[in-house]
């Protein structure tokens, strides 16, 4: 339960991150730890800025003072930025920034690289994805599509909602340079996940395939999920504790003339082709306002302490982790909190607003222990409101 609440007044946060360079991580302290705040207007057919903030934990009861700097504002509707890992391009660490969306004048997006150790990261900027022609981008990870020992861009991108939309990665040339070599995986399927299929899929390829991702015939997709509508975001970590890697998945589904969206997590079978994907439902009934728009968003696990997160139960497992879920066009910022620690037992989940921002959109939270003082904090966003507010777990001295 939150303990303390202040509000940062910023202009139009959608997606807010937090991170700590893996240089220093083994020594954590708040000097280490970065806060970056992309800001969207839809109303002015222009470039967005993306704001930083430079140790946080130092300001969290001074928030009206935070010494808040531009990190760029070279891109159209930034959103999620994602962590760029040191051992991605040499010289770089830091964050890439994908943007991009439908609003007019907001579909030509990029993908950015910073390097956030640099004395000026806004220097530093690289467009990878910069041969492309009005597409957009919200999500990247990290990983070796072919085999040569590096870290390639695996991502999607779309161009409307029934046009064009392609699951590809971006081969990685070894250095930092700008318009990386695009490989396309799937035509007209992922989008940022697979919101206009309104489907939940699986895209792989088998561990002894040759070329790899090179081969579009080397990839499997199977479909898990065709029935939850509008499928948001998605994580993928053992909720339980039992030892097995559980799929959580945001959705939200109006097919029936009633507004509604869910959240899920699925058990994966031994066999993901052709075992049954049991589908647990954790938390309902969220509802968003206004017309073409959808809840759920982003869902993040966290622990509230660091002690709980260390506490042993009598049979030797950890507790379960809490979810953080954006209510995105609902206004609210939602806590899951599950009612049991027992394996095997998805019964639903404690549903808690953390906040009602009191207008149409929050957007994604920011969450960490920004100060090191081992209690979890959370910058929640309010796209609609205009505002950042800020919790955290501490107790009240």
């Amino acid at each position: 339960m939150k303990s303390h609440e202040s509000e940062i007044s910023v202009l139009q946060p959608l997606h807010l991150r937090t991170f700590t360079s893996q240089v220093t991580a083994r020594y954590l302290t708040q000097n280490d730890l970065r806060f970056i705040c992309p800001l969207s207007n839809h109303f002015q057919i222009k470039t967005d800025p993306v704001l930083y903030v430079r140790s946080p934990g130092r300001y969290l009861y001074n928030v009206t003072n935070w010494p808040i700097d531009i990190l760029a504002n070279s891109a159209l509707w930034p959103n999620n930025p994602d962590l760029l890992p040191k051992s991605v391009v040499p010289g770089y660490e830091g964050i890439v920034q994908p943007s991009g969306f439908l609003v007019p004048g907001k579909t030509k997006g990029q993908l950015q690289l910073y390097n956030m150790n640099a004395a000026i990261p806004s220097e530093t900027e690289i467009n990878i994805a910069s041969s492309d022609a009005n597409y957009s981008y919200h999500r990247t990870i990290w990983k070796d599509m072919d085999d040569d020992g590096d870290l390639d861009a695996v991502t999607a991108r779309f161009h409307n909602t029934v046009e064009e939309q392609n699951f590809l990665w971006l081969e990685n040339p070894g250095q930092a340079v700008p318009g990386w070599t695009q490989h396309t995986i799937y035509n007209q399927g992922p989008d940022p996940g697979e919101l206009w299929n309104e489907r939940a899929t699986l895209y792989c390829i088998p561990l002894d395939t040759k070329s790899g991702w090179n081969d579009p015939e080397n990839i499997i997709m199977r479909i898990i999920d065709d029935t939850v509508g509008q499928t948001f975001d998605m994580l993928l970590e053992d909720f339980d504790n039992d030892g097995r890697i559980d799929f959580l998945l945001t959705s939200f589904d109006d097919r029936t003339g009633v507004k509604s969206g869910s959240v899920y997590i699925y058990e994966i079978p031994d066999d993901v082709f052709n075992g049954t994907w049991v589908r647990h439902v954790i938390a309902d009934s969220f509802v968003p306002g206004g017309s073409n728009t959808m809840s759920p968003g982003t869902p993040q696990s966290f622990y509230p302490s660091a002690a709980y997160a260390n506490e042993i139960l009598p049979d030797g497992r950890n507790h379960r982790k809490w979810i953080l879920v954006s209510g995105d066009d609902d206004g609210k910022i939602y806590v899951l909190r599950p009612t049991t620690d027992a394996a095997n037992d998805f019964t639903p989940y404690e549903k808690t607003i953390l906040i009602d921002t009191n207008a149409q959109t929050a957007g994604k939270p920011a969450i960490g222990d920004l100060d090191g003082d081992g209690w979890t904090d959370f910058i929640a966003p309010g796209y609609s409101a205009n505002k950042h507010t800020y919790f955290t777990y501490a107790p009240i001295l």
